[in-house]
């Protein structure tokens, strides 16, 4: 089976962001955790978001390449399941901290869109 010209470039986008993900992360954490200055953590955190923004924006030129109208429907289905999920998720938590049943509201919304992503894949195919 021939794996599409869209999803070759899907797979490409998608492990080079989180590769880079991977190797900014960790290089952050090692050079906070060496007594690395407030620029420095700066600098790290804006590369970790930019990462994972980058991972929001592949999956959005996916949408945008596909060229199978069934195969789009379904990819759309996926995203705005996930961002149905994470919102009321999200949602939940933080009313949880309102009333101080949790110390703190939600963090880490991208993150918990990308899981919500991959969990509802089979939920839509």
């Amino acid at each position: 089976m021939r794996v599409p010209t869209y999803m070759k470039r899907y797979l490409s986008r998608i492990i080079l962001f989180m590769s880079g993900y991977c190797v900014v992360l960790v290089g952050g954490i090692v050079l906070r955790d060496g007594g690395a200055g407030p620029e420095v953590r700066v600098a790290m955190a804006l590369l970790s978001a930019g990462m994972i923004c980058g991972v929001f924006w592949t999956i959005f030129r996916l949408l945008a390449e596909c060229d199978d109208e069934y195969q789009r429907m379904l990819w759309v289905k996926q995203v705005l399941l996930a961002t149905a999920a994470t919102l009321a998720i999200s949602t939940c938590w933080q009313f949880l901290a309102v009333f101080e049943v949790l110390a703190e509201g939600p963090r880490w919304f991208g993150v918990m869109w990308l899981a919500m992503f991959g969990f509802a894949s089979p939920v839509v195919r």
